[in-house]
């Protein structure tokens, strides 16, 4: 009997186990809904190769981000300015909107920027769509506003416009129930010199060379149907202590900061918090317990010994806490112990509910060479709420390892056109007030991309593709008036406040 007969034979064999399980009641049967992306256009020239269905399309969304960008706009032109009145030629809503048009336009930088948008040409077709842009500034020119103001403000503007976006009727649609939010860090950038006092200090290889980095702490909600919107992000940063001297910050302490913000622009207890083992501690799983947060938090098998021990006790003690399951061509089985008491700081005790995950797979086509290989991997969670049969396939798969949308978020920032990792700035308040003129950024052109007015146009292009193709057909072509998308039926114009539910988001994700 040949390797792959054998690996054959005992599939079967599982598979008559499972089927035994299933019809003994010990044992369930949860299909993959899983959805299936659209797949995007493969036809020669795209979905809008015709000059008139591009300025069509980047019409279209012109007049979306016409709903989304004034009020932005006019919260952002109250922050306070502190140059010199003498000598300022550019306002601070035309530099604002100057530095949001080169992240949503995804121009990889200043010098860039100058390049493409410094022209009397462009100025001309964008003014014409976007009356706001009083006048072309230099980029130079908003790096010294973002060098002098509090960028704090522009990330409070945004809290703001979230906020209220979540707050409408078309984000209650979307998502009448709890948050799920994701929290993870990332570095921006990392030099061998220390060029700011904020920069993070770290040591590594064998010769212990210093290193400096800027790292930043950010948070992602989800919604009900698949959208990921960026949310606030916060500093992680040296800074004095309580007697002057400099301070290293990290992760757990960020976090702790961020939740509070969190906790006021969302609610209390109406979160749920999805994070890696990094927050596998006891202040950070007391602090969503007095939220009234739910979680799934990652743990590590290094981490936490004392839990560990008592989870394969209980298991031993109860092998009726365990259900086994399949996930589309997966395999699964889980194993879970509810309210394992957890001793830390001396004398805190919180109560905690783990539930492990085994799967196994067959692929087909392997990377090491086209010969079919079986899989296997083990996961294992923090629950803040208890484990059962009945939740326990949801949990894991819905909040558990959805946390790695927040990986294919960095990916966007980092990779397609956002320019996470790029300084623009070596000042660091100009530095950050870029990053959050890029959540913004990122922001409104997710809100474009998800618009069932521009979805047929999305699957044609790709979500790249479009972004990119709309602002090059407004740079060097120019636009009529924008188009708005079609009005609900009914309502009335809108006193000032952003008609989110004309958007009419899609349910599904590209």
């Amino acid at each position: 009997m040949t390797c792959r007969e054998k690996r054959r034979l005992r599939q079967q064999e599982r598979d008559e186990k499972l089927a035994d399980g299933i019809l003994s009641g010990k044992a369930a049967y949860v299909p993959h809904n899983g959805r299936k992306r659209k797949a995007q256009s493969n036809r020669k020239g795209g979905g809008a190769s015709e000059p008139g269905d591009a300025a069509e399309m980047a019409a279209r969304a012109a007049g979306i981000l016409r709903i989304v960008l004034p009020g932005m706009l006019v919260k952002l032109s109250r922050i306070k300015d502190y140059r010199d009145p003498r000598k300022i030629i550019h306002s601070v809503e035309t530099l604002m909107f100057y530095g949001l048009l080169m992240f949503v336009c995804n121009i990889g930088s200043c010098r860039a920027s100058n390049r493409e948008l410094g022209s009397e040409d462009v100025f001309a077709r964008l003014h014409g769509v976007f009356p706001e842009l009083a006048t072309m500034p230099h980029a130079d020119t908003l790096k010294r506003l973002l060098s002098k103001i509090d960028t704090e403000d522009i990330q409070r503007v945004y809290e703001e416009k979230a906020e209220e976006f979540l707050k409408s009727d078309a984000g209650r649609r979307m998502n009448p129930g709890r948050y799920l939010v994701f929290i993870d860090g990332s570095g921006k950038f990392m030099r061998r010199y220390n060029w700011d006092m904020h920069a993070l200090k770290r040591r590594s290889g064998e010769d212990g060379d210093a290193t400096y980095h800027a790292y930043v702490l950010d948070s992602f909600l989800m919604l009900e149907n698949g959208i990921v919107l960026p949310l606030i992000t916060e500093q992680v940063s040296n800074g004095p202590d309580g007697n002057g001297d400099s301070k290293q910050d990290c992760e757990q302490k960020a976090f702790h900061r961020m939740a509070y913000r969190l906790e006021r622009i969302l609610g209390k207890g109406r979160v749920t918090l999805s994070v890696d083992g990094l927050y596998a501690c006891g202040p950070v799983i007391s602090s969503c317990i007095s939220k009234e947060w739910d979680f799934m938090i990652v743990l590590k098998s290094d981490s936490l010994k004392s839990v560990w021990d008592d989870f394969y006790g209980l298991c031993i003690a109860a092998p009726a806490n365990s259900l086994a399951a399949k996930h589309g061509e997966r395999a699964q089985s889980y194993a879970w112990a509810n309210d394992i008491e957890y001793t830390y700081g001396g004398n805190r005790t919180i109560k905690l509910n783990l539930v492990t995950c085994h799967e196994e797979w067959t692929e087909d086509n392997p990377r090491s060479g086209g010969i079919p290989k079986r899989m296997k991997t083990n996961y294992a969670w923090l629950s803040g709420e208890k484990i059962t049969a009945r939740n326990a396939f949801d949990r894991c798969t819905r909040i558990g390892r959805a946390r790695w949308a927040i990986e294919s978020c960095f990916n966007v920032e980092k990779h397609q056109g956002y320019c996470f990792s790029h300084c623009f700035s070596y000042n660091w308040n100009a530095m950050m007030g870029f990053h959050y003129l890029m959540k913004i950024a990122h922001f409104m052109n997710t809100i474009l991309v998800h618009s069932q007015w521009m979805a047929e146009l999305v699957l044609a292009e790709g979500v790249k593709g479009l972004i990119k193709k709309v602002w090059a057909t407004i740079i060097n072509c120019g636009v009529g008036k924008a188009i708005p998308p079609p009005k609900r039926r009914g309502r009335p114009i809108s006193n000032g406040k952003p008609d989110y539910m004309s958007l009419r988001l899609a349910d599904y994700r590209y």
